[in-house]
């Protein structure tokens, strides 16, 4: 009598290739059940697959690529703190590419700013000291109503047409520093790099906030932010950024001057043949 390995049926054909009972091959000897309490062996897993890595939105970037995360005004905010405190910190990470769009928007955004708040401390101080048409009236009251118009009518205007002097402003500012990156070596990148450290450091334009010294802090700070920027975006050194910003206001020194010895040798000209 032969029985099934599997289910220890009783076969009725030891040579049947199945158990009728449990449908397993009398043939194959069946795996004898653990023992209990014999330990079990389980191979050890495969190494998962590698996931890609996920990057978080902004790393190594500047807050104003990233606004649309976290927000057009907070990255306002940012970008212009980061600019102002840590200068050296936001030219390294700030991108040389992608385009004048985005750096353009920061620039009219604040250069906007700037611009009207210095436009209203004009106007409050000429409607206070009167205005420089006041001396082609002989009719007090009518100066008065002309320094009035003088000096709210250009804080109109500033208002109207801030952004479009913006524009104009950062696009000849930036040609200008290239053209002299170009004529001393120092443009080891296209013209879109200079461009960016020329948008971002209207982020001085927020000095103009303060009255009286807002715009000269300001001023200065931003050529130093030109130099800065310069040598981090075109990877030269201080000195060539340094003589690419001041090459142009020495040129405009060297050429008022000259107008001046014309003008003054004019006039001594014209006096000497009164005489």
């Amino acid at each position: 009598m032969a029985l099934c390995p599997h289910c220890h049926h009783t076969l009725p054909d030891p040579q049947a290739s199945s158990c009728p009972n449990c449908g397993g091959d009398p043939r194959l000897a069946a795996t004898p059940p653990p023992r209990a309490g014999a330990p079990s062996f389980t191979a050890p897993p495969g190494p998962a697959p590698a996931r890609p890595p996920v990057s978080s939105p902004g790393a190594g970037g500047i807050p104003w690529d990233d606004r649309d995360r976290i927000g057009f005004f907070g990255a306002l905010v940012e970008t212009t703190r980061q600019v102002l405190t840590a200068p050296g910190a936001f030219f390294r990470a700030m991108p040389v590419t992608g385009g004048l769009g985005s750096p353009l928007l920061y620039a009219v955004v604040i250069g906007w700013v700037g611009l009207v708040a210095s436009a209203f401390y004009s106007a409050v101080f000429r409607s206070i000291v009167g205005s420089s048409l006041g001396a082609f009236s002989n009719r007090p009251e009518l100066a008065s109503v002309l320094g009035w118009v003088e000096s709210w009518a250009g804080f109109v205007a500033q208002v109207v047409f801030g952004g479009v002097a913006v524009v104009i402003g950062v696009f000849v500012a930036a040609g200008i520093l290239h053209l002299m990156l170009l004529v001393l070596g120092g443009a080891r990148r296209d013209f879109e790099a200079t461009f960016r450290v020329v948008s971002f450091a209207q982020a001085t334009s927020v000095l103009f906030l303060l009255p009286f010294c807002g715009q000269l802090i300001g001023g200065v700070w931003c050529l130093v932010l030109y130099v800065l920027g310069l040598a981090e975006a075109h990877q030269i050194g201080h000195g060539k950024a340094l003589a690419a910003v001041l090459l142009p206001l020495a040129l405009v020194c060297c050429c008022c001057a000259a107008f001046a010895v014309i003008f003054a040798g004019a006039i001594a000209g014209a006096v000497g043949q009164l005489q």
